[in-house]
């Protein structure tokens, strides 16, 4: 009679060791089973994840998407109140003279111009006040600085005594204004939003 040929093996082991060979595949298939549970519940984990931050990013678009444009109409607002024309600061300092008494004027000198990037561009003027009051001073910034129609800020104030009798300074002014490249394709574009 002819044996199997599988169960040659099985039938030469006592039952003990048959047990111990049960067992360890009994072991192997629950460890495997744990194993793939486990990385399934790590991929589930992570699409998870990946969904909740997909709901809050819709979320944030359906409720803060309104806030958004609002800030974003305030932006080009603010934009829209930079002037695309030059300041003459040459002639505003000549008004100035005569508005101001008692400011005397010198070494007029205007930086090149500075590209901040976005159409936008620097610019800086200095000049110096020779023999003027505290008052005439503060006279002088507030007239150049509330130009209607221009940004002018007094980025630099070099403040010494001019004598030691007298309360006459001798100042160093330097002045900053921004400005707007104007670009032919987008005025025409804002002319056309502002027909309606």
């Amino acid at each position: 009679m002819a044996t199997p040929v599988g169960s040659g093996f099985l039938e030469r082991l006592t039952p003990r060791e048959r047990t111990y060979i049960l067992a360890l595949v009994l072991v192997f298939f629950v460890m495997g089973t744990l194993v793939l549970l486990y990385l399934r519940g790590n991929a589930l984990r992570q699409t998870e994840k990946e969904i909740a931050e997909i709901r809050l990013a819709l979320d944030a678009m359906y409720t803060r998407g309104a806030v958004y444009k609002a800030k974003l109409e305030q932006k080009q607002q603010r934009e829209a109140a930079i002037s695309t024309q030059s300041v003459e600061f040459a002639s505003m300092l000549d008004e100035a003279r005569t508005i101001v008494e008692g400011v005397t004027i010198t070494d007029e000198e205007e930086q090149p111009p500075v590209a901040l990037g976005d159409g936008l561009v620097k610019r800086i003027y200095e000049f110096r006040l020779r023999n003027v009051t505290l008052e005439g001073l503060i006279k002088l910034l507030g007239f150049l600085e509330n130009r209607p129609g221009h940004i002018i800020v007094t980025e630099n104030l070099n403040v010494r005594p001019g004598s030691n009798t007298e309360d006459l300074l001798n100042v160093q002014v330097t002045l900053v204004t921004y400005e707007r490249v104007a670009t032919a394709g987008a005025e025409p574009a804002d002319d056309a939003k502002e027909a309606p």
